[in-house]
């Protein structure tokens, strides 16, 4: 980055520097990809001229053996040589050949001799000048064996080692077809300057040379010539391209085989380098023509562009000292006559927006003060000095303004810092204000301090009278919660009186009359639990209490104890129960078991309750969903149920029908609403307190479910309800149903019954004595804490409410204070799931809910025969 110091540049000389930069790269761009295409181009046109020539050369030398095979092959067919090699006359031999040399000097051999007999008859005498002796022709015959085969070979002489080109032909006569001798014929490579002079003439190059094992054996080239002395051969990855001879190289083939003999040839490379020297002054002339251009425009964008610019630049200094926008006086360039446009409208709009912004700032009806960085107001809008009494002109304040600060200034010191603060309350002359402070920033750096106040009083009092509100709406919920917890606690005391005595005498009357009596008044009392039950679940939804405990159970429970309930029930009033589930007995699910039976329950009652004629209807399928997951999403409250299961997603649809009174489309709108029925004729005439279908509303949004009614006046209705669950794969062994219980086999001797209540003490009593189980009765927790020192026994049924020291309390002492195990089953009129946890975290075992029943209490002692079958025989301290 430039630093403050650095000299800045025009606007004419970066266009230019950026116009050369330009077209230097544009130039060298085109240049290298010229000069990369012309030497593809060019190595492409000496590698095909040199395969050329090396194949020229080849063909050369191809001609020249085959001339000298047809000269050798004629001689060997001559009747004149045939007889003389017959006769063995060498001065014959000589005149022959003498005569043959003189007709074709070109085509003769460096040397011949003939053999006959495995001995050399004749030689032509040229071979001596090569220093090959008659010994020597002799290895050379003896090395030579294929016939009629130009065969490369080697010779060692005294001065060098010698390479040679031999053939040999038999002579074999006419009259009497016997092989008479074989002509050799034989061609020196070494220092064959007529050889390699006459490749040079027929490829038309200007050097050709013979050479092996890095050794010239022939040559056109001397010392003395250029071409030898700026010669040299190229490595295979190089480029020839630039060099002023062309080297080919090839193996030299005789015969179509590859020998060790290369054959090399050089030519002159002129158009290359005369197309080297074009470039380089193509290049120069680029350069040339760049530097001209770059002159030129730096003249145009100075005289033009700089001037047009210059003009801008004025205009925008100007127009923003000015408090108000001139017209800008245009441009001969167009972008530039655009942009100073584009200012002037800018410009204007800014005007605007400032004057705005000021009518904004002073005639706003909320205080706003701007304050330096020391606290000093630097602006304040008209609102603020009526509210502050605060006189700019004499920079006079007023108690008021002191005290504003006073209580302001430690959040400015925060907004100092760079803090934005929201929702300062600062009370002035009894009214109250929230303030907003913002800093304002330059360079990263806090000039100033912004606040603007809003008057909240009205606020601040509708949010105290809320808080009021809601305080005394809280108390009221407690207070209600209290009451039915109370009420709930006193009308269940009484219940388990009348409840309890009534299953008491049922048992010992024996007159049908006075049992009709009993039953009538037990179902009165059941009655009247039903409601308090349906009062106490709606408290607890509306105070968001009722809680989902999911377990696993098998489905066809349910279903047999709706069939087992309602079947009496629809006989005593002739109507027929048909219950349609096509359920398999084994089926297991994972949901809330009395949940969905409380909601069962009340579907089921409603449709028998209003139904006089006909028939009830109860469908219950089982439908999959796409979701599959593994067990443990769900919360239970008993966690010994969890267990790794594969569980799969199901909808249970449960449809509830009936062929009863119905109910127009106005009563459905208000179905599901508390203490709501269809008219006051039903109320009398059925009862009902209007809670059920409420409850079940609830439990079924509670458990993610849904449900739909459909019904017509004197027709009947029907009740849809589909609730998600999981059906359970791997299900435990089913415990065996409807096992025989005698409570008597138990083996339970003593009982200590702790209950202040007389007439429920006599209730438990007389249930412990109808199992022959011994009582004994205390009426508070001291005094059952006092005969747990002394007796030992074998259950202790606890009441929670008692003078002196409470069940909880007393349940506590006797696991912490005594430290005995001995089974604790809690009997409480409290309904309240927290009263419930209150006596499992003390200590007990079991709870009871009053007013007992004898199903319930035989319910208790089976779990107890279950716990000893599990634990074993309890032991006291």
């Amino acid at each position: 980055m430039p630093t403050l110091g650095s000299p800045k540049l025009s606007l004419s000389q970066l266009l230019t520097r950026l116009i050369v930069v330009f077209f230097l790269c544009v130039t060298a761009g085109v240049y290298i990809q010229s000069y990369q295409l012309t030497l593809a181009g060019i190595n492409q046109e000496i590698s095909r001229t040199l395969v050329q020539t090396s194949r020229l050369l080849q063909n050369v030398f191809d001609s020249r053996l085959t001339a000298l095979q047809i000269h050798q092959n004629t001689n060997a067919a001559s009747m004149t040589l045939q007889s003389l090699v017959a006769s063995e006359d060498s001065d014959a031999l000589d005149d022959y050949f003498i005569e043959q040399e003189q007709q074709d000097v070109a085509n003769t051999p460096d040397f011949r001799f003939i053999a006959k007999d495995d001995r050399v008859l004749w030689h032509d005498g040229s071979s001596l000048f090569h220093g090959i002796d008659n010994e020597g022709l002799d290895q050379l015959r003896l090395q030579l064996r294929s016939i009629n085969r130009w065969t490369l070979t080697t010779v060692t002489t005294d001065t060098e080692q010698g390479y040679l080109l031999m053939r040999k032909t038999p002579i074999v006569f006419q009259s009497n077809g016997k092989l008479g001798g074989y002509l050799y014929v034989v061609v020196m490579l070494n220092g064959n300057f007529s050889f390699v002079k006459s490749l040079q003439r027929a490829s038309d190059t200007q050097a050709v040379w013979l050479s092996a094992d890095n050794a010239t054996l022939a040559s056109t080239l001397s010392g003395n010539d250029d071409i030898g002395k700026a010669l040299t051969l190229p490595s295979e990855e190089s480029s020839q391209a630039f060099r002023h001879y062309l080297v080919s190289q090839s193996k030299l083939r005789i015969g179509g085989e590859s020998t060790k003999i290369s054959l090399l040839s050089a030519q002159r490379n002129d158009n290359v380098v005369t197309l080297q020297r074009q470039m380089g002054i193509n290049l120069l002339l680029t350069t040339l023509i760049i530097i001209i251009a770059a002159f030129w425009v730096n003249r145009f964008v100075k005289t033009r562009v700089a001037d047009s610019l210059d003009r801008l630049m004025r205009y925008s200094q100007g127009a923003r000292s000015r408090q108000r926008t001139l017209p800008f006086a245009g441009s001969d360039i167009e972008e530039f006559n655009h942009i100073g446009k584009t200012l002037e409208s800018t410009f204007h709009a800014l005007h605007e927006k400032e004057r705005s912004l000021q009518d904004l700032f002073d005639y706003a009806l909320s205080p706003i003060i701007v304050w330096d960085t020391d606290f000093a107001i630097t602006r304040i809008n008209p609102a603020a000095k009526l509210k502050l009494n605060y006189d700019e002109q004499i920079h006079a304040s007023s108690w008021l303004y002191d005290q504003f600060m006073y209580a302001i200034s430690p959040h400015l010191k925060r907004a100092v810092n760079g803090t934005i603060l929201k929702g300062v309350n600062i009370e002035i002359d009894r009214r109250v204000y929230r303030w907003n402070l913002a800093p304002l920033m330059v360079d990263n750096q806090v000039k100033a301090v912004i606040g603007q106040g809003q008057e909240i009083t009205s606020l601040i009092e509708a949010e105290q009278q809320s808080q009021r509100a809601k305080e005394a709406a809280e108390a009221s919920a407690r207070a209600k919660s209290e009451f039915l917890a109370k009420m709930s606690h006193e009308i269940r005391t009484p219940l388990n009186g009348i409840l309890g005595i009534t299953q008491i005498l049922n048992d010992r009357a024996e007159d049908k009359a006075q049992k009709d009596l009993l039953g009538s008044l037990y179902q009165s009392g059941e009655h009247l639990l039903t409601v308090l039950n349906d009062i106490l679940d709606l408290s607890k939804i509306e105070q968001g209490k009722m809680t989902i405990e999911y377990g696993e159970f098998y489905l066809q429970d349910i279903i047999r104890t709706v069939e087992n309930i309602y079947t009496p029930l629809c006989e005593s009033k002739s109507i027929l129960l048909n219950i349609d589930a096509p359920i398999a007995a084994d089926t297991m699910v994972r949901s809330d078991q009395s949940r969905l039976t409380q909601i069962l329950f009340n579907l089921m009652s409603n449709a028998i309750k209003f139904t006089h004629a006909g028939q009830v209807g109860l469908t219950v399928t089982l439908a999959q969903r796409e979701v599959e997951k593994t067990d443990g999403n769900e919360n239970s409250s008993d966690q010994s149920t969890l267990r790794q299961s594969t569980l799969r997603q199901y909808t249970l649809r449960l449809v509830v029908s009936d062929t009863g009174i119905g109910m127009n489309q106005q009563a459905l709108e208000s179905l599901f609403d508390p203490f709501v029925q269809a008219d006051s004729s039903v109320t009398r005439t059925y009862g009902g307190s209007g809670l059920g279908l409420s409850i079940v509303k609830s439990l079924l949004d509670l458990l993610e479910g849904d449900i739909d009614v459909t019904s017509e006046p004197d027709k009947g209705s029907r009740f849809v309800v589909e609730v998600p669950l999981t059906l359970v794969d791997n299900k435990p062994a089913k415990a065996p149903e409807n096992v025989p219980f005698d409570p008597v086999s138990l083996g339970i001797k003593r009982v200590l019954l702790v209950e202040d209540n007389k007439i429920n003490a006599m209730v438990a009593q007389a249930f412990c004595h109808k199992y022959h189980i011994e009582v004994e009765w205390v009426k508070d927790g001291e005094q059952a804490l006092a005969r747990l020192q002394q007796v030992k026994y074998d259950l202790v049924l606890m009441d929670n409410h008692m003078p002196n020291l409470g069940g909880v309390e007393a349940t506590q002492a006797i696991r912490q204070t005594l430290g005995l195990s001995v089974p604790i089953y809690a009997c409480t009129a409290d309904a309240y799931g927290s009263v419930h946890d209150a006596f499992y975290q003390a200590g007990a075992d079991y709870i009871i809910v009053k007013p007992i029943k004898e199903a319930s209490f035989i319910e208790a002692l089976r779990h107890l025969k279950l716990r000893h079958l599990k634990h074993g025989a309890h032991a006291d301290s």
